[in-house]
Formats: C-alpha cells, structure tokens, sequence
C-alpha cells in the first residue's frame, strides 16, 4: 500500500503551478497536503487522480504508474476531488449499492448509515443538501472499501455536526488506509492527520509530523496558575530578568515569556513556588495555525 509521487511538475503557459514534487507514503495513516490558496494543492490532487497530465516526474500507487497502468494503479483508490455529487436519479440507497458493484463489493448498508449518518436512504439524490451529498458521497467511496482516499476539502461547506461525523469517521478507518487530505481548516488537520506536507507556490517547502511542527515552532512561554490572586507588579518582582516578557490572564493565571532553556525554566518553577502556592504550571504549545504561517514566513518566500 502506497503513493509514491517522483519529480513531478506541471505549468500553464507561462505559469508554473507544480514545481518538482516529491512525496512518498509508505504506510497507513492520515496525510495532509497544506498551502494558502493558489499553492497547487487541487492541481496535485487531480494529477493524481490522472484528471491532469503533469509535465514531468511519476506518480506510482502501489508500485503502478497511474498514467501508464491507470487500472492497476486506480483499482484500491477512492477520490473526493472537484466536488463530486451523486447522481440526482437514483436514491442514496441505489447509489451507494451501484457505487460498491463497481468494485465487487457488497456494501453494509446499515453500517455506513451508522457511521455518516445518512439522509433517508430511500430519498433521491437530487433533494439532498449540499451536507448530505457529501456523506452520501463518502459512504459510497467507503462501501468500495478501497486501501488509499485522496481527499480534497471533504468537509467543504459542511456545517459543523456533520464535520464532526466525517472527522470521526476518518480517524476510525486511517489505521489501515492511506489517507492523503487536503483543507483549509487547520484545527481539523491538527485532530485528524499524522503527518503534513506544506505546499507554497507549486513546491514542498516543509514536511514533518504533527507534533514535530508544532514542538519545533513551541514559543518560549510557559503558564501558571496559582491558588489566590497575586499582584501582577509582585510577579514581575518575583522573577526580574529571568522572563522577557509578564501577561496576565484573570486574576490568577499568567504567561511568562522567558529564553525557553531548561535551566531558566527550573528557576522560574522554584522561585514562584518558594513563594506562592503553584496550582499549575505547564508549557505553552503552538497551534498549527501558528506554525503553518511561521513556516510559510520561514521557508516561503516571506510574503506572509
């Protein structure tokens, strides 16, 4: 099981979207393709769906090339790419049934209800939400029961109970699919993917694991909650030039900016402890929204 993308490039006229990617993907697991828009997440996407021919490079899924072997190659494969939408004659049960035939599967209707969710299965295509299309939509990619999704905004437009549901359903069955995804909502990223590949202007410019991304950009900053309320001035005393920087949040916690060692880290712990009574106290994390622009002004081009 794998997608193993090799040098791939692709331009319009002058306009060079995909700049030598390079992406391999060996082992189960949820993957992120991240970028600001215009970044060349969607023209990946539909290389790899072979709805574009790249100029140069490869893409192999499960050691076929999927330009010259696009059977053998697409076999295990769903896709969610461009929107797609069942069609509007046939109800979500037909869909889902035909959906799975195509691929020599017998769907498990009841359990794809249970799991997304679905609208009234005996109901037409064509009268369901936009919501509703897309889970229908899902349930009959994963009644196919493929080993690889490519899936590009799946959670596009959804409001957020049905998020949820299709998030939920995407951490259940990552243990043992290849899940390569792509969106705009870096919260859902950070809950659901294990490793990101962020894109800026046709190019991988970084790629690492969750947590590494965030523990790399982690700011030297840590809080601390105590048991009474203590004076912000006295706090400021307390520590003098072992924190940066001193802000309050309520009346008994506050984040104190320091030169993130270890060594000033235990000093801070043990004078305010000497002192005060210490409630909690613990590292502040990056969110992935902070680390996506730290790394785009990092390693892009500094535009952002």
């Amino acid at each position: 099981m794998s997608i193993v993308i090799e040098h791939v490039s692709k331009s319009y006229g002058k306009i060079k979207v995909l700049k030598d990617i390079n992406i391999p993907i060996k082992e189960p697991g949820c993957y992120a393709i991240l970028g600001p828009n215009g970044a060349g997440k969607t023209t990946l996407f539909r290389v790899i769906s072979t709805l574009v021919v790249p100029d140069n490079g490869t893409v192999k899924i499960n050691g076929y090339d999927v330009f010259k072997e696009r059977e053998k190659a697409l076999k295990d494969v769903g896709f969610l790419v461009s929107v797609p939408e069942p069609p509007d004659f046939l109800t979500v049960k037909e869909f889902i049934t035909f959906s799975a035939r195509l691929r020599g599967k017998i769907s498990d209707i009841e359990k794809l209800n249970k799991m997304l969710d679905l609208p009234s299965l005996n109901q037409r295509c064509g009268k369901l939400s936009k919501g509703q299309k897309r889970r229908t939509y899902l349930a009959a990619l994963l009644a196919q029961d493929p080993k690889i999704l490519v899936l590009d905004e799946p959670t596009d437009g959804l409001d957020p109970v049905e998020i949820i549901k299709i998030k939920e359903v995407i951490k259940e069955i990552k243990r043992d699919k290849i899940i390569l995804y792509s969106s705009h909502i870096l919260s859902e990223v950070s809950d659901i993917c294990d490793y990101v590949y962020i894109m800026d202007k046709g190019k991988i410019i970084y790629n690492g694991s969750i947590y590494n991304i965030k523990r790399m950009f982690r700011p030297k900053s840590v809080k601390v909650e105590f048991n009474y309320e203590i004076p912000l001035d006295d706090i400021k005393r307390t520590l003098g030039a072992l924190v940066t920087e001193v802000r309050q949040e309520g009346k008994m916690t506050f984040e104190l900016e320091f030169d993130g060692t270890a060594i000033t880290r235990r000093e801070i712990l043990r004078r305010l402890v000497d002192r005060y009574e210490v409630r909690n106290f613990y590292d502040v994390e990056t969110n992935l929204e902070e680390a996506f622009v730290k790394i785009l002004r990092v390693f892009g081009d500094g535009s952002v």
